[in-house]
């Protein structure tokens, strides 16, 4: 210890200058390095994710943005320790980055590349993609495998000569519907973007891959329970997926090259009626959306036939799984509200036709609702609620009580779903639609949930029909006298209030001038006293 003083302002600082033993020195300097080394390739590993997810957060490494060379030299160096058998913690923390990377260069940096290292990054990533294909392989989310399938596209419209290989790669990823969250998510969720991104340029080979993936994927799932029992005989209990994969390959070896060749044809499909519905889902996901193609019509059609008879069926043996339920009716409510508007009647057909009080119903709804939220097609969503609304006039004629009733007129009418709380308007509604909400008063105004989703929309999305509004609801308590009675939803007061409290706040002086509008108000302020309203009673003698 060689302690040193130094005399300053407020005194003395004593400072202590410790020996370490030289050799304890270097452990200690070894140890760090050690350490630090599996974080040395952090900033490539974030820039990298970073720029995959658009986040803004990739402009802090703008050296990887500038020199993508860079990005491809430290790539390089991670790939060569991992195969050198660096320890498991760098593995663990670096074996997707080249992936990552080697799939963003190809996507983004494509021209600033030297054809060296675009080869160097083509087969790296046609390595890794095919890695979902080995024995026991697993998904792990940010594993790099979904990447290396995500770039496929590039090197397919890049690489003609490997055109086969890429279009094997993407139809046995598609039989892969191992889930790969704790929803709805599959793993073919991969190699189906990655379709999508080709059908505009690429379509013979895209129509290809869809039609062998209905006719194939029935046959790689007999193949797989064949081999399952097998195993089980043998005391096994689990399947090696290369094997598998192997097996199936040399099976169908001219089903496969027909595929590779694009001489498929739907005349191929036989017996498409007995086809799974997650086959079926999988296959629904692949057409593309605004396709003007008369096969893929004839598959959609066909598809939402199949299962609108399973959706809409009361026997339980026909339950279906939430996940496909979900993902199918998700892609249908996109389908149909991106279709010409000739063509959403005959899509749409086999629910009109088999519409009932199923909670399918309900779901359709949201699912449009929340679709159209995104693309805003507003002459399309409001003649598919068109076709709707006299089966559910029919629907409701003995009221909301029954089966899922209920839940389908608050779907219906915008009461499901989840807008954000400060929303008083949606892009969707425009004047002339105040006319759809006064036939809905008009003729299914008898039902309580009808009251409860009315004065819930009205006081968010709806607002740009207030004023109207109160005449509906006033109208519905005056030839409704069951409302009065009725056992109504718990929040339908809470938003009754609310709504009617800011209509006199904002009419005040034409309520009282005007007779006929105070007779509106005065009917809903006495069904609120009647059912026990504080604010009501309080409201009622404001205005009189």
């Amino acid at each position: 210890m060689n302690p040193t003083t130094e005399e300053t302002e407020g005194g003395i600082v004593i400072t202590f200058n410790p020996d370490i033993d030289p050799k304890l020195k270097e452990y200690s300097d070894t140890a760090l390095k050690q350490n630090s080394e599996p974080y040395k390739y952090t900033p490539l590993k974030l820039w990298s994710r970073y720029k995959i997810d658009k986040d803004e957060r990739a402009k802090q490494y703008a050296q990887y943005d500038n020199n993508p060379q860079l990005a491809l030299q430290e790539t390089k160096e991670i790939i060569e320790k991992i195969e050198q058998g660096v320890d498991e913690q760098f593995r663990l923390f670096n074996h997707a980055i080249p992936a990552d990377v080697c799939s963003l260069l190809l996507s983004e940096y494509f021209d600033q590349l030297s054809e060296q290292e675009r080869e160097f990054c083509k087969d790296f990533i046609l390595m890794y993609a095919r890695v979902s294909l080995r024995s026991n392989y697993q998904y792990q989310i940010s594993d790099g495998v979904a990447s290396a399938i995500s770039s496929l596209p590039v090197l397919f419209q890049n690489y003609p000569t490997i055109k086969r290989d890429i279009k094997l790669i993407l139809l046995l990823t598609l039989f892969d519907d191992d889930p790969i969250d704790m929803g709805s998510g599959r793993f073919n969720i991969f190699p189906s973007l990655a379709i999508h991104d080709l059908w505009e340029k690429h379509f013979d080979d895209m129509q290809s891959l869809l039609i062998g993936y209905l006719f194939l994927k029935p046959q790689y799932e007999e193949h797989r329970e064949k081999l399952r029992q097998e195993n089980y005989k043998k005391g096994v209990y689990e399947i090696d997926r290369g094997q598998l994969n192997q097996d199936f390959l040399k099976e169908h070896e001219d089903d496969l090259e027909k595929i590779i060749e694009n001489s498929t044809s739907i005349n191929d499909l036989n017996n498409l009626e007995q086809t799974k519905l997650s086959i079926f889902n999988t296959g629904f996901q692949l057409i593309p959306l605004r396709t003007s193609n008369d096969i893929h019509k004839q598959l959609a059609v066909s598809i939402i036939a199949t299962f609108a008879t399973n959706l809409l069926s009361h026997d339980r043996e026909d339950k279906i799984d939430y996940s496909i339920r979900h993902s199918f009716l998700n892609k249908l409510a996109y389908f149909v509200l991106s279709s010409p508007e000739g063509d959403i009647p005959v899509l749409l057909k086999p629910f009109l036709d088999g519409f009932n009080g199923s909670e399918a119903i309900a779901d359709l709804f949201n699912e449009f609702i929340c679709a159209e939220d995104n693309l805003d097609t507003y002459g399309n969503f409001w003649l598919v609620w068109s076709l709707f609304f006299e089966k559910l006039i029919t629907l409701c004629s003995d009221g909301d009580r029954s089966w899922y009733v209920e839940k389908i007129i608050k779907s219906y009418l915008f009461a499901r779903t989840p807008w954000k709380e400060n929303a008083t308007n949606w892009h969707t509604f425009k004047d002339g639609n105040s006319k759809f909400f006064a036939d809905v008063a008009k003729n299914i105004g008898h039902c309580p949930s009808t009251l409860y989703a009315l004065v819930k929309s009205l006081n968010n999305i709806a607002d740009r029909f207030l004023i109207p509004g109160i005449s509906w609801l006033s109208g519905m308590l005056s030839h409704n006298k069951n409302l009065w009675t009725a056992e109504l939803e718990a929040d339908t007061f809470y938003y009754l209030e609310s709504l009617v409290r800011k209509y006199i706040y904002k009419e005040r002086e034409k309520i009282r001038r005007t007779r006929q509008l105070k007779q509106e108000v005065l009917v809903i302020l006495d069904f609120m006293v009647e059912k026990g309203s504080v604010v009501g009673y309080i409201l009622r003698d404001n205005i009189q």
